[in-house]
């Protein structure tokens, strides 16, 4: 509570380098904060390019998928990524004033937030425009990006300690950050990853990967940024219901009877996944997971802030 109502005492200096990260980032820049929007949507089309006219990704609504995905993603990375520089770019104002140095991982973070928040405003709009029903489950985007917020914070102090203490830092973050990417369900369906079964044991890899398989599958759900992205899902595109869904496989040609066979047999497989994975239990988790996370890596960073006027 102390650190809390130190933070709000120098509250000025919190939003000064708010306002002024906004504007570097974009400085020279003819468009502006016009990149925060055009970079993830250039990055969605080629995806949907890519996925869906290319690969031919069944899924319905595909687009707006991506975008319910990315945002939360990219909120998430950007923050983790800034984090890695937050402390050594102020180094100089580190060794010349007093303030609580935990503003420096928060005005990253608040940063990225209002990007966010212009992100989710333009993903509004394009909902709007493809028709895709706008309702009152979009509050649970709140308590989504809340969790996400507080995960990425956690992670940020943790990183940002770390960073002025070891230049390697940010270097291992972008390269983590990439496979981490991947590890998330924001380019295909969640039940790509919930549905898969054991593999043929013809080799050593696949029987560890079969013994680990329900392991995987556990640490994949407990995720704050993939139940992050299953919330903003759950509440952008599917008024507000389990985000565990199957769509049927239809193609071409199918008889009405083959379509309702497909219908049928989407919907039992979502049942036993929705069975098998209870959402509010992983979601609990993830709090927890979250939580902890933010109070070890404030602590961390607390710790250590002490020194980096010495190591800057």
């Amino acid at each position: 509570m102390k650190e809390l109502l130190e933070i709000w005492r120098f509250r000025e200096v919190l939003f000064n380098l708010v306002r002024r990260n906004l504007k570097v980032r974009y400085k020279n820049s003819v468009l502006g904060f016009l990149w925060s929007l055009l970079n993830p949507l250039m990055q969605i089309g080629v995806w949907w390019l890519v996925f869906k006219v290319i690969m031919g990704m069944p899924q319905k609504d595909y687009t707006a998928q991506l975008i319910t995905g990315f945002l939360p993603w990219l909120f998430f990375s950007q923050c983790v990524l800034d984090s890695t520089a937050c402390v050594t770019q102020e180094m100089a104002l580190v060794k010349k004033a007093y303030f609580p140095r935990a503003i420096l991982p928060l005005s990253s973070l608040l940063s990225n937030l209002v990007h966010l928040a212009l992100a989710f405003v333009v993903a509004v709009v394009l909902f709007v425009i493809w028709r895709v029903n706008v309702n009152i489950h979009y509050w649970l985007v709140i308590p989504s990006t809340l969790l996400v917020a507080t995960f990425a914070y956690g992670l940020s102090a943790m990183l940002a300690a770390w960073s002025v203490l070891y230049a390697d830092v940010k270097f291992i973050v972008n390269n983590l950050l990439g496979l981490w990417f991947f590890l998330t369900p924001v380019i295909y369906p969640i039940q790509l990853v919930l549905g898969k079964q054991a593999m043929a044991s013809d080799g050593w890899l696949k029987r560890l990967i079969n013994i680990l398989l329900p392991y995987i599958k556990t640490i994949y759900l407990l995720d704050p940024v993939t139940i992050s992205i299953l919330g903003y899902r759950s509440g952008l595109l599917k008024g507000g219901e389990n985000p565990i869904t199957v769509s049927p496989e239809i193609v071409p040609g199918m008889t009405p009877q083959q379509v309702a066979a497909a219908h049928a047999q989407a919907a039992a497989r979502q049942e036993l996944l929705r069975a098998q994975y209870p959402i509010g239990h992983y979601i609990i988790g993830a709090v927890i997971i979250t939580l902890v996370t933010a109070v070890v890596g404030h602590l961390v960073f607390r710790r250590l802030s002490w020194t980096f006027a010495e190591k800057g």
